[in-house]
């Protein structure tokens, strides 16, 4: 079984030792797993990943579950910005949350994919608006550096959406980034429906006080 964590650090990421190891509840990967309450000035991420094989290794599926994410972070501390990297479990469903985050600026940084299809690194160097995300067929250890925050919160929540990793035949990483889906496809012949990130954490943790703020900032219209 599959351990629940969350690592904070500076500079690459690099291999998990006892003292590095902090346990944040809402992470998970095929674990019970919950969302609490806010505290104090505490941050909300949630979103939720789907990455595509569109033929690399002779293979033709998708994966949501076996997925380690990555943030990249810019925390106050003593008064000062302090660069931090998070890297967590998404859940077998795709879904990632993390509760209570030290207030600060956040940005996804990359995802790790342990699949049938093979073991990938999907990140972004994000030194521009747009940059391109590159794939790795193996644990490839990048560094959290970069410039570009592509994420607003709203009420010390972070919505990352849905984030959907297409890597085409050769090695290319079409990247989209959606509030919802409808029967939507992308380059498999699967379709997906997901609907607001919001929706999927208000309806799981009914007695979460994050509810009433993710009431808040769900979107209108649906």
């Amino acid at each position: 079984m599959r351990s629940v964590f969350s690592k904070i650090a500076t500079g690459a990421i690099s291999v998990l030792t006892a003292g590095s190891i902090l346990a944040i509840p809402g992470c998970g990967g095929g674990l019970s797993t919950t969302l609490t309450n806010p505290e104090g000035d505490g941050m909300l991420l949630i979103g939720s990943i789907i990455v595509e094989n569109v033929g690399m290794r002779n293979k033709q599926e998708y994966y949501t579950d076996n997925i380690e994410v990555s943030f990249m972070a810019d925390i106050e501390i003593n008064g000062k910005l302090t660069r931090k990297s998070y890297t967590i479990w998404a859940q077998d469903d795709g879904y990632f949350s993390v509760e209570n985050a030290p207030n600060g600026k956040y940005t996804l940084k990359g995802i790790r994919i342990y699949s049938p299809g093979g073991e990938w690194t999907i990140w972004n160097e994000l030194r521009m608006p747009n940059e391109r995300w590159m794939i790795a067929n193996a644990s490839y250890f990048y560094s959290f550096t970069g410039e570009y925050f592509h994420y607003t919160p709203l009420l010390n929540v972070y919505n990352f959406k849905h984030n959907i990793f297409s890597v085409l035949p050769g090695g290319e990483v079409r990247f989209y980034n959606r509030a919802r889906m409808e029967n939507e496809f992308f380059h498999l012949a699967d379709s997906y429906t997901r609907g607001f990130v919001e929706d999927y954490f208000i309806e799981k943790y009914p007695e979460s006080g994050w509810v009433r703020i993710l009431q808040q900032i769900r979107p209108e219209g649906r």
